[in-house]
Parts: C-alpha cells; structure tokens; sequence
C-alpha cells in the first residue's frame, strides 16, 4: 500500500468538523430551533427553556470547533494523543452510524459524522503502523 499522510487525514477531518458544525448550527437554527420555539408548547414559553434550547443546540457547534482544533494541532505535530485521536474517531464512527440507522440514513448529518470517524480512525491506524 502507498503511504497515506495521517496529518493530511487528520486535517480532512477537521474541516469536515467545522463544516458540520457550521451547517448544524445553521440549518439546526432555521429547521428545527426556530419551529421548536415558535410551536407554543407549554414548556417552550419559558424564557430559560427557550434559552437553554438555544444554547445547548449551538454549544454543540463550538464542540465539533473543539474537535476540529484538536484534530488539526494533532496534524502539525502540536498535540501527541493517540488515544484522544482513538477516541474522536471512534465516537464519531459510532454516532454517524448509529445516527445513519437510527434516522434510517434521513438524518443529513449521519455521512459527515461517519466519514469523520473514519478519516480520524483510518489517521490514527497510520500512525500506529509507522
């Protein structure tokens, strides 16, 4: 097999991250969040709830950003984890396919959320295998 540059993965992943971050918090704001508090459920009409709602979706954005760097300082050499790398993929392989079945493949995020799990696991592979 050719070698595969692991930071070169490493780094796809990462701009996958911030690409399902950004459009979770978009397409998440405008299909979901916006009708959510616009519904008049009981419980929507607290201010903290309507809040919380808000807060706790969007939180998830600034997360996946998280990953995003970490993966992306694990590229340039800046951060050596092989188990946190392990575990970001393996977190996101599961989840994107949990969420692909789950959703029965309705759900546009379960293919990001996979190939993300993939492109870290198959990065951290290559980097035991060195």
């Amino acid at each position: 097999m050719e070698y595969v540059n692991p930071a070169f993965l490493l780094l796809m992943a990462a701009a996958l991250c911030a690409i399902t971050a950004l459009v979770h918090s978009v397409l998440g704001e405008q299909r979901l969040i916006q009708p959510i508090l616009a519904s008049g459920m009981p419980l929507m009409e607290s201010p903290l709830a309507r809040g919380i709602t808000r807060f706790a979706w969007h939180w998830t954005a600034v997360l996946w950003f998280g990953v995003a760097a970490v993966l992306a300082l694990t590229a340039y050499g800046d951060i050596d984890a092989p188990w946190l790398i392990l575990a970001i993929g393996t977190a996101h392989l599961v989840a994107g396919l949990a969420d692909g079945i789950l959703t029965r493949g309705k759900h546009i995020g379960w293919p990001l959320i996979t190939i993300i799990g993939g492109l870290t696991l198959f990065a951290y592979y290559t980097l035991q295998t060195q």
